[in-house]
């Protein structure tokens, strides 16, 4: 094995898949490599609250602002997850597209993905696993390797 690939998106699942991958890849002598995907325009959730004279009002970021505010994230990931100095074989990338999409796309080239059991989505099911680990396990190209969160308790 040359190459893992690790989605994230700062949530906890996503914390713990790279905590998972940067494990083995350090056991396998693999090159890691770290993928933050976004989209624009982002969901009116992730918007900066303006004050107007009615209280606050969402304002769309500008595209710029979503990217460097991905890339700030995927660095603090990074840092609070694998620290100061994660190795020369870690690589780090912010990808513009839908996480499931991009994710696909990332697995042509990687020999084993990780991700996270359940993201930011919200979105929720029976089998307890996220829509896009759902995408990534039926329609990868690579070995899928999905991280749970170990229980609090």
């Amino acid at each position: 094995m040359q190459r893992i690939t690790v989605g994230v998106d700062g949530s906890p699942t996503s914390r713990e898949a790279l905590r998972w991958a940067a494990d083995l890849a350090g056991r396998v002598g693999a090159e890691l490599d770290v993928v933050r995907a976004w989209r624009y325009p982002p969901a009116p959730s992730e918007w900066n609250a303006v004050p107007t004279n009615y209280g606050f009002l969402p304002q769309m970021p500008e595209e710029g602002q979503v990217e460097l505010a991905m890339t700030e994230e995927l660095d603090e990931t990074v840092l609070s997850v694998l620290g100061e100095d994660p190795g020369p074989a870690v690589t780090k990338r912010v990808v513009r597209g839908h996480p499931s999409e991009t994710l696909v796309e990332e697995s042509r080239g990687t020999d084993l993905l990780v991700l996270g059991r359940r993201g930011h989505s919200g979105v929720a099911d029976f089998l307890r696993l996220g829509s896009v680990a759902r995408t990534l396990t039926e329609h990868g190209h690579c070995a899928v390797v999905v991280v749970p969160v170990p229980d609090a308790g």
